[in-house]
């Protein structure tokens, strides 16, 4: 159901914004017509015309979403298929970045690929020498969300990679994790001072880790 719910909510926002940027060139073209133009266009049946076509662009854009959709479920099912059954460690590894990467906006998918996918990322994360493959497996435990990530995503904020270290506040703010707020607050300290625009306002909030800053 919760699938569902979501795919409806897709489609509602493919209508809503096709409908938008059909009423916003039909503004832009009639503004740019001469007036012997719209006089022609007042007179005829155009209104019902465009209504048709917008109509029409809507529907070829709903079902070019659908099978976008579609297309996408069966490539997840395939990699998931893969990722269960492999048992070499770098083709585990590929597996799971490409669901953690493809599947951020579904993370309900994710369960598919079996409780060995929360294990191989923690893996990526911990020892590969990859440093943008640790990114995307902290990048993947907070799309996980699973709780058992925070000790391991804790201990990533002190990785030697900026983006690492990013990412795995980023996943701590997702994960909402209070035991975390702490080292989160002590890097946005460390970095205020780069953060800071030259008008002396702070570019990226303390709001974007997930952090209460009322109090302060």
């Amino acid at each position: 159901m919760r699938v569902m719910k979501g795919e409806r909510g897709n489609i509602g926002i493919f209508i809503l914004t096709h409908l938008l940027v059909a009423i916003l060139v039909g503004f832009f073209l009639w503004s740019i017509f001469p007036e012997p133009w719209r006089e022609f266009l007042r007179n005829g049946p155009w209104g019902i015309v465009a209504v048709g076509l917008a109509g029409g662009i809507i529907v070829v854009s709903i079902v070019r979403g659908g099978l976008a959709r579609r297309e996408h479920k069966r490539a997840h099912d395939r990699v998931a298929k893969v990722f269960r059954e492999a048992t070499d460690p770098a083709l585990q590894k590929r597996a799971a970045l490409w669901l953690v990467d493809h599947d951020r906006d579904h993370p309900e998918r994710l369960p598919d690929a079996g409780p060995a996918l929360f294990d191989v990322l923690l893996r990526i994360l911990k020892s590969d020498p990859e440093k943008l493959d640790r990114t995307r497996a902290a990048n993947g435990l907070g799309v996980l969300s699973d709780p058992r990530a925070i000790g391991p995503l804790l201990a990533a904020t002190m990785d030697e990679y900026a983006f690492v270290r990013a990412e795995a506040a980023l996943a701590l703010g997702k994960l909402k994790a209070k035991q975390a707020e702490k080292r989160l607050r002590e890097m946005v300290d460390d970095a205020r001072s780069a953060l800071n625009g030259p008008d002396g306002q702070v570019k990226i909030r303390p709001s974007r880790l997930g952090l209460d800053t009322s109090a302060s």
